[in-house]
């Protein structure tokens, strides 16, 4: 399991592969899962019941404890702690960016990670100063990796209300900074996700946003906030083209939460020697990952300067700036990535396909900017007005599966002319 931590920076995960369960605890949220998969309204009720008994309620309870898996787009606000388990047959992949630049972010521009669990520091930390004296210990608070460890151990233990002891294997509990195995042949029982019941929040939830400040109701507007959408359903495919691909986006019109995050999300498939349209976006960076199969992306930037132009594999990332120009093509097994996004609703601007620019202007312009005759500029205009954003493999490819070499010259050279 990775070990319990929070960021400095708003996070947008998505898993690659894999699935396990997945905590993010929100301030002032109630805790109503339990292992019995029991409802809020059933917990609160066999409270009662026990308390009148005179009972202790020791039964296991938490915050909601989401089941996650491959395709997921996930969530999670600054200063929120989570962490995860992999209670699956096979490794729990996740790839992730950070908005150090979000408002919420107060701090230091550069990422920082606040573990609450781990090792201490080098030097030490918490748990070898309750015996020293408030003077010699005044000051000298050590900064390790766990934040527990940063503090004096007896005066952990007072707040915690527990004994020394307990204090210290909470300050110096692990040998690694991020990851704890479970021993084996035992799994964690934890409190199940909620069934498909109507919430308890039903109804009453609001819209909040974070310039409102006559909203204030946690339980009401944070708690129930849906943090996760799965972007590999293909029957959620946003585009969809036979022998090309498909793509799925995630934005704030599918999962809400995007828009106090200000990031989105875009899971594209391409077939074999498809490609994506040469393109722009508007009002976005972008960072791509891939996640299985290999290609070739061209960018071009501002001044018609080539700023890439390679063959990209699974595991390896590429920042394209707003405004840059990229066209993408899959190789020989395909391409398949996710794209972050600085804009929880990003839009583009396309050189192809029915809603291209070039496609949108008159075409004697085209003819004069290009010096082209109509015939050319009828084709740049008409070749492509019934595709998307996906184009399937052209008639132009060579019998070795390759595009010509004129091809790709062409495809260039139009990008050079409009960057």
């Amino acid at each position: 399991m990775s070990l319990p931590q929070y960021a400095g920076a708003d996070l947008l995960l998505y898993v690659v592969r894999g699935e396990g369960r997945l905590g993010i605890v929100f301030p002032g949220c109630p805790e109503t899962y339990r292992e019995d998969e029991s409802s809020f309204q059933g917990r609160r009720s066999r409270r009662r019941s026990s308390e009148r008994r005179g009972e202790e309620d020791d039964e296991d309870s938490s915050q909601k404890v989401r089941r996650i898996r491959r395709g997921d787009v996930i969530a999670i606000f600054a200063g929120a702690a989570y962490w995860s388990y992999n209670d699956g047959n096979e490794p729990l992949q996740m790839v992730a960016i950070a908005d150090t630049s979000n408002p919420q972010n107060q701090n230091r521009r550069d990422y920082s990670s606040f573990p609450l669990a781990g090792p201490g520091s080098s030097s030490g930390g918490g748990g070898r100063r309750e015996e020293e004296g408030e003077e010699e210990s005044r000051g000298r608070r050590g900064v390790g990796n766990n934040i527990l460890a940063g503090f004096n151990t007896r005066t952990l233990a007072q707040s915690l209300d527990v004994e020394l002891e307990t204090a210290r294997r909470l300050q110096q509990n692990q040998h690694s900074r991020f990851f704890a195995r479970v021993e084996r042949g035992r799994r964690l029982s934890l409190p199940a996700p909620r069934s498909r019941s109507r919430s308890p929040y039903a109804g009453r939830q609001r819209q909040w946003g974070r310039e409102d400040s006559a909203e204030n109701g946690v339980e009401e507007l944070v708690c129930p906030m849906r943090v996760k959408h799965n972007a590999d359903n293909p029957e959620d495919a946003d585009v969809y083209v036979r022998d090309g691909g498909r793509m799925n986006i995630g934005n704030r019109y599918k999962l809400p939460a995007l828009k106090y995050l200000g990031l989105g999300a875009e899971r594209v498939i391409l077939r074999p020697r498809a490609s994506f349209v040469p393109s722009w976006r508007m009002n976005a960076h972008a960072i791509m990952y891939v996640t299985r199969g290999e290609g070739r992306i061209e960018v071009v930037g501002d001044e018609g300067r080539s700023v890439f132009d390679g063959r990209v594999k699974e595991g390896q990332f590429i920042v394209i700036p707003q405004f840059y120009a990229v066209v993408k093509q899959a190789g020989e097994d395909g391409l398949e990535y996710i794209t972050f996004t600085t804009s929880d609703n990003s839009y583009r601007s396309t050189l192809a396909g029915r809603q291209s620019v070039l496609k949108a202007m008159p075409e004697e312009v085209l003819r004069a900017a290009y010096r082209i005759d109509q015939n050319e500029a009828r084709q740049v205009m008409r070749n492509r007005e019934h595709d998307t954003l996906i184009l399937p493999p052209s008639s132009s490819l060579s019998g070795s599966g390759r595009y010509n070499q004129d091809q790709q010259q062409n495809v260039t050279s139009l990008l050079v002319q409009v960057a």
